[in-house]
């Protein structure tokens, strides 16, 4: 039985990313160029993809898959979310002539802006696009809804931290030369996605012996990357700390849920950690980061987690800072002080700063110091 024709106009016009959501390898993908009548491509407001508006006399630009199964077409529905758009039988000229095929249309009211064409796409919105599609690809498999909007941010931060990580430069460790591609991924669930997620991988991997592993189950707390930052004032010699309610401690019955911590934020998407550093200064404490420096970039807890932290220290003027920040939209009740830079290293001493990105910058900055407050100062 003859399969369903669908005219792809958007970023589905990708073979790598179209690989992913129809689950079948590229090379048995087959893509005809073809055109929209009466219809332009316009880029949504606020968005990096497009819609397609009715325009007479113009052609959409495009790309036409034949013989799509029935079930490659529910993938297709499933990724566009099928709770806010839906596929709708147009004919579209192909280069043997016209052709009815079905073109993904928004269910309700959308606002076009300009013109949007697919050789311009950002490779950096692809290379996230297609890391995205692998968790919702995954998630229609599991039977897994996820047109819950509030779920977008964080599968696009874990999609980001994935495209991140590949990348990202590492060094080996001495004497051993293991790299990713000796590990055997069996299955990947993931039982829980949210704000952050939870995976199951079970794997197996290359041994000191030169064997293998036996296949073992390993879970994983998924939060995407994050940012940190401590501004430090040369001038006066001072830092800025802050706290507020976590759920960490809380879970684990921590008397005081409300840690010593600096200035930290995820990552939004393909955003620059330093950009994001300098973007959380100002929200949940209201400071003007300056120059800035790399305090170091590492896994929080590589046996659970995998968030990725890069911290920074960053010039700012301390001199009216301090008190009640953050967004209100997200909650947060951040609340900062400036401390002497020597009573900073005092609560180290004496173990009251608990979190691992305020030791691992204020230790960074008890090297540093002398050579920054020369150079900032």
């Amino acid at each position: 039985m003859a399969g369903r024709a669908v005219f792809f106009y958007g970023s589905l016009r990708d073979p790598e990313l179209l690989s992913v959501v129809l689950g079948r390898p590229r090379s048995r993908i087959a893509l005809t160029p073809a055109r929209l009548p009466d219809h332009a491509l316009r880029q949504v407001a606020g968005e990096n993809f497009p819609c397609v508006v009715e325009a007479p006399g113009e052609a959409a630009p495009g790309d036409l898959a034949r013989d799509l199964p029935e079930a490659e077409v529910a993938r297709v529905l499933f990724f566009e979310d099928d709770e806010e758009y839906a596929l709708r039988p147009l004919s579209v000229l192909a280069p043997d002539g016209p052709v009815e095929a079905l073109v993904c249309f928004p269910k309700g009211p959308t606002t076009p802006a300009g013109p949007w064409r697919f050789e311009d796409w950002p490779a950096a919105d692809r290379e996230l696009l297609i890391e995205c599609a692998h968790e919702i690809m995954q998630l229609h498999a599991q039977g897994t809804d996820w047109s819950d909007l509030s779920l977008w941010p964080g599968l696009k931060a874990r999609a980001a931290a994935r495209a991140r990580a590949g990348r990202a430069p590492s060094a080996a460790f001495p004497g051993v030369d293991f790299a990713r591609d000796g590990v055997r991924t069996e299955k990947l669930a993931r039982p829980y996605a949210s704000f952050f997620g939870v995976e199951e991988h079970f794997i197996s991997f290359p041994t000191s012996d030169g064997g293998r592993s036996p296949v073992v189950r390993r879970a994983v707390w998924a939060s995407g990357d994050a940012a940190t930052v401590l501004p430090y004032d040369p001038r006066a010699d001072r830092v800025l700390l802050a706290t507020q309610w976590r759920a960490g401690p809380h879970a684990r019955g921590d008397a005081r849920p409300w840690p010593w911590e600096v200035i930290a934020g995820r990552l939004d998407a393909t955003e620059a950690p330093e950009d994001a550093a300098r973007r959380e200064a100002q929200e949940e404490a209201g400071v003007e980061i300056g120059r800035i420096e790399q305090a170091g970039a590492y896994y929080t807890s590589p046996g659970t987690l995998a968030e990725f932290v890069t911290s920074f220290v960053g010039e700012a003027d301390l001199s009216a800072a301090g008190g009640a920040g953050g967004l209100a939209e997200e909650a947060e009740d951040v609340i900062s002080a400036v401390l002497d830079f020597d009573a900073a290293m005092a609560a180290v001493d004496r173990g009251e700063v608990n979190s691992s990105p305020a030791l691992v910058s204020l230790m960074w900055l008890a090297r540093h110091r002398e050579r920054l407050r020369a150079e900032w100062g």
